[in-house]
């Protein structure tokens, strides 16, 4: 059982709440996790002392950058400019994302509770609807949070931060693979079909399912 400022930082990282989000109120916490408001506080301030919150005086607590993901991006910033400079180098951030994506879609269809599958939901109707046929950038940013909303799901803190670190890399490969995908037939109908697939094996608890759908 995780003390209470880990599962503070597992509600921040599992909800997907970004530098300068506002947690829910002291009363809202202390009811989600069965404490009292002062044990509550003490959790909070811990956190604030590890540079994870920050409380502003009558104003609420708020999120800050994590460590972890800021060295993450700051990592991967090099690879984003290979990147650019290197056109085939996407299909090796396809390999790694089949591996990370895949994992994600298996634990999200064991441990997706009510809430993520209402997300999940949302976020596959928001990217079937982001399709412009001159300009593959919306639908490419739709799609990462796609996947964001899976990796959230899977209820596991570090990969949920691997993925997070990897956004603007993500957001860049499947742009390049969606502007040589426009140029097929019935691009957009398959891409929502594998889209649909991998929702509805999670959504079903069918885990080795939907990892299979998500390497697909």
């Amino acid at each position: 059982m995780r003390d209470l400022p880990e599962k503070i930082e597992a509600m921040i990282v599992e909800g997907g709440l970004d530098a300068g989000a506002r947690l829910p109120s002291e009363r809202q916490l202390a009811s989600d996790f069965g404490v009292s408001r002062s044990s509550l506080r003490e959790a909070i301030q811990m956190l604030v002392s590890r540079g994870r919150l920050m409380s502003r005086p009558g104003g609420g607590t708020y999120v800050t950058e994590p460590p972890a993901a800021s060295l993450l991006q700051g990592a991967f910033a090099p690879l984003e400019g290979l990147v650019r400079e290197w056109p085939d180098y996407w299909q090796d951030v396809i390999e790694i994302r089949k591996s990370l994506e895949g994992d994600a879609a298996f634990y999200a269809a064991e441990r997706a509770n009510d809430d993520d599958k209402a997300r999940l939901q949302s976020e596959l109707e928001r990217v079937s609807g982001c399709f412009s046929p001159t300009d593959a950038a919306p639908l490419a940013r739709a799609d990462v949070e796609f996947h964001m909303s899976i990796a959230r799901a899977s209820h596991n803190v570090v990969l949920i931060q691997i993925m997070k670190g990897l956004f603007g890399l993500m957001e860049q490969s499947i742009s390049h693979s969606l502007e040589a995908l426009y140029r097929l037939p019935s691009t957009v109908e398959a891409l929502e079909a594998q889209h649909r697939a991998i929702i509805e094996a999670i959504l079903a608890g069918r885990a080795e399912q939907a990892r299979t759908a998500a390497i697909e």
